[in-house]
């Protein structure tokens, strides 16, 4: 029987991955990722980001600006600082630098302040509770502060419309808290209502990492099976998409189960899984832990110089320098291999080397586990007294700790001393006491392998039902063939039928692609295979204007349908970079860019909006617009949006010049203008935006707005143009603009 027995120290960190936050700037994701794995890379990543980047003065008041980038690699929003200091603050803990990372979070805290961000101040102020919590377990200041932050966060839900993710990250906290506690029912109950804040919004990944901190969660109550069906759902999810990091996590908790579980191989297959993936890692506390950890497999397997070269790599990786408790664990590992192999100098040498280190350090599991490898080596060495007073010690510490492992090994070494001392009453008291304590621990195995019983009931019962189900579907196959017969005759019939419009519907289909081709040709523009205005046209003769017609919506719809009803806002775009593409990137090149820009707007519509190449630079957007009151800056946005996001690499002139109208452009006088008219306006309005972006080098825009009351006979002069003009300086059209400056455009107006 084994005199000591090893239990794994289990390193607490924060993990980036429960909350599976995506962030619009790769830098943060690529932080947010490494904040567990590799929490100095992820450190110096966040750093960085906060350090070349300038803080922009714009103000984010709104939930949907929370965490978004300027497409500018040199400025920093606030959301996306508050989030680089979330990440630096996690990365600095997992460090060990509690400190750095309180002082972090309050600089977060102070920015969400300064530009009014309730929805991340409460997430600040729950990580903040999280660390606090995790670095001095006292769960009552933690619950009071949750309480705090529940409250306001219930004040504030009628105004954020973000509260879902801080709710579930505050419930998770709160289960975890509970957890921590042994409060196990107030802990399942908290669990299960933070999935119901996992909304359709929430990724996969939020969901895999749900069930991993369930999984975790079972696993630290000795729930075995339970712990075994979570973990085995976030294993399977994420190699079904194909997530690494989160499969190495799965990984490393599964082997804690088995190894658990004594079923040391699989514990063994598992951990293999989980170093393949750190190992990329040099440097990652992690890849320590997981050494550590099959060194100990092998330590029970009796492989005990493969548990030694796992050991010494653990002693000489970099991160275990950082985590005092890991070196003492470690060379408690050591010394307790070098004891298996009766070398008792060498295990000597290491355990006087953790009692040294835990003089300096106060981590009662690990002094009672010296104690314990003190009180085995002296028996060993024939030295009963020492024995005792060893195994008392540890006894002592565990009987506070309430760990019955260290207990029972306690208790063992007790009977081993007395006995050795000669003092056989005693020992006899001590082995009773550690039988009955193994006793309770098999009882405990035992009604694990009871719930694993019932579970195989379960599907026992299930495997009956299909075999009911097996006999329904016998019969369905015999009716199944009746059918196939009949269809087969059936076929037979309509073989000979197709071979008789086999040749009729080739030629329709010829004609067809025929059609096809032309009509393409035609209402396509070439190169970005865009819609074109090639058929616009105010009038037909007579006995061309119905066949127009017809072809026309049938290819390409009118631009205004039911010239009484529609409600449309045009917007003419001018794009510097699809004029200067074949000039800077060469003619192939040029075409297949411009190709590749026409499908990704085409992505980008929606519903019965539509857009048209209208000449080489210009583009014609029209949308349904009830509204005639909505800001057109909320367009301009949008479409900005979509030059930012095509191809973001590569170095082209971003800017835009809008020029923007709405339909009826004349609120009661509909047909007054008709679409050509509308066109002719949204040019001037474009070339204006055109002037003002080449004056002040970035995006303008530029909207005409009739006045209610402006008369039909206003712009019916014949020259629309002029027309419009004249209507400006009377006050009858309002030019609205990103310039601001209304009497600064009808000057430029004045001077065309």
């Amino acid at each position: 029987m084994r005199w000591f027995h090893l239990v794994g120290f289990l390193c607490l960190t924060i993990s980036a991955a429960v909350n599976a936050t995506v962030y619009s700037s790769t830098l943060l994701n690529e932080a947010n990722k490494l904040i567990e794995i590799d929490p100095n890379q992820s450190k110096k990543i966040a750093t960085s980001y906060l350090n070349q980047r300038k803080l922009t003065d714009q103000s984010e008041k709104s939930p949907t600006a929370i965490s978004r980038e300027d497409t500018d690699n040199s400025i920093r929003t606030p959301g996306g600082s508050i989030d680089a200091y979330k990440i630096l603050a996690r990365a600095e803990y997992n460090l060990g630098n509690i400190r750095s990372a309180i002082q972090t979070l309050a600089l977060a805290d102070k920015l969400a302040k300064k530009y009014q961000l309730p929805y991340l101040e409460l997430d600040v102020q729950i990580l903040q509770t999280e660390l606090l919590w995790l670095n001095d377990r006292k769960s009552a200041v933690a619950k009071q502060t949750l309480r705090k932050i529940e409250e306001r966060l219930l004040e504030s839900s009628k105004t954020l419309q973000l509260t879902d993710g801080v709710t579930y990250r505050l419930t998770m906290l709160k289960a975890k808290i509970a957890s921590y506690d042994n409060n196990m029912v107030e802990a399942e109950t908290l669990y299960k209502n933070a999935k119901n804040y996992l909304g359709s919004r929430h990724s996969e990944k939020t969901l895999i990492d749900y069930h991993i901190s369930i999984g975790e969660f079972y696993l630290n109550h000795k729930r075995y099976n339970s712990a075994l069906t979570e973990l085995l759902f976030g294993y399977w999810k994420s190699v079904e998409g194909n997530l690494s990091a989160r499969l190495a996590k799965v990984n490393r908790l599964l082997a804690q189960l088995f190894f658990e579980r004594q079923v040391l191989d699989k514990a063994l297959d598992h951990l293999s899984q989980a170093a393949d993936f750190y190992d990329n890692y040099e440097d990652s506390p992690i890849l320590a832990t997981v050494l550590k950890k099959m060194g100990d497999v092998y330590y029970f397997q009796g492989k005990y110089n493969l548990a030694l070269v796992h050991f010494f790599n653990v002693l000489d990786h970099e991160s275990t320098d950082r985590n005092i408790a890991q070196v003492i664990e470690i060379r408690l590992s050591l010394a307790a291999t070098y004891l298996r192999l009766y070398n008792y100098p060498l295990s000597e040498q290491y355990l006087s080397r953790a009692l040294e280190l835990l003089e300096y350090a106060d981590i009662p599991e690990l002094q009672a586990k010296a104690a314990l490898m003190s009180a085995g080596l002296a028996y060993h060495l024939q030295k009963s007294d020492q024995v005792i007073s060893d195994a008392l010690e540890g006894l002592e510490i565990a009987n506070t700790l309430n760990n019955s492992r260290i207990t029972q090994q306690a208790y063992y070494l007790l009977s081993l001393g007395y006995e050795q001392a000669g003092e056989y009453k005693l020992s006899l008291t001590n082995i009773k006491h550690y039988n009955s304590l193994v006793a309770l621990e098999q009882q405990n195995l035992n009604r694990v392998s009871e719930d694993a019983f019932r579970q195989q009931k379960e599907f026992a019962e299930r495997s009956l039902h299909y075999s009911g189900q097996e006999e329904e579907l016998e019969e369905y196959k015999l009716e199944h063939r009746k059918f196939q017969k009949i269809a087969f005759a059936l076929f037979l019939f309509s073989i000979i039928l197709f071979f008789f419009v086999l040749r009729r519907g080739y030629i329709i289909q010829s004609q067809a692609k025929q059609i096809d081709d032309l009509s393409k040709d035609l209402y396509t523009h070439s190169r970005s295979k865009l819609r074109n205005l090639r058929m616009l046209n105010a009038k037909l003769s007579t006995s061309l204007q119905r066949t127009n017609e017809t072809f026309e919506q049938w290819q390409m719809g009118e631009l205004i349908h039911e010239p009484l009803n529609d409600r449309l806002r045009f917007v003419m775009i001018d794009l510097p970079f699809l004029r200067n593409m074949y000039i800077q990137n060469g003619y192939k090149a040029g075409l297949e860019l411009e190709e590749a820009f026409g499908a990704f707007l085409k992505s980008k519509l929606d519903g019965p909006a539509r857009i048209y190449h209208f000449s080489d630079a210009n583009l014609l957007y029209i949308e349904p617009n009830s509204d005639r009151n909505q800001s057109p800056e909320m367009i301009f946005q949008k479409i900005q949006s979509w030059i930012s996001e095509f191809e973001p690499e590569r170095k082209a002139n971003r800017n835009i010049r809008m020029g923007i109208a709405d339909y009826p452009f004349l609120p009661r006088a509909y047909t007054a203008i008709n679409d050509q008219e509308l066109l002719d306006l949204l040019l001037m309005s474009t070339n204006l935006a055109r002037e003002i972006s080449l004056k002040e080098r970035n995006s303008q825009w530029v909207y005409l707005k009739a006045i209610e009351n402006a008369p039909a006979a206003s712009l019916a002069t014949g020259n629309i143009r002029e027309a419009c003009k004249h209507a400006i300086n009377q006050g009858l059209i309002k030019i609205q603009s990103s310039y601001q400056n209304e009497d600064s455009l009808k000057k430029m107006l004045k001077d065309e």
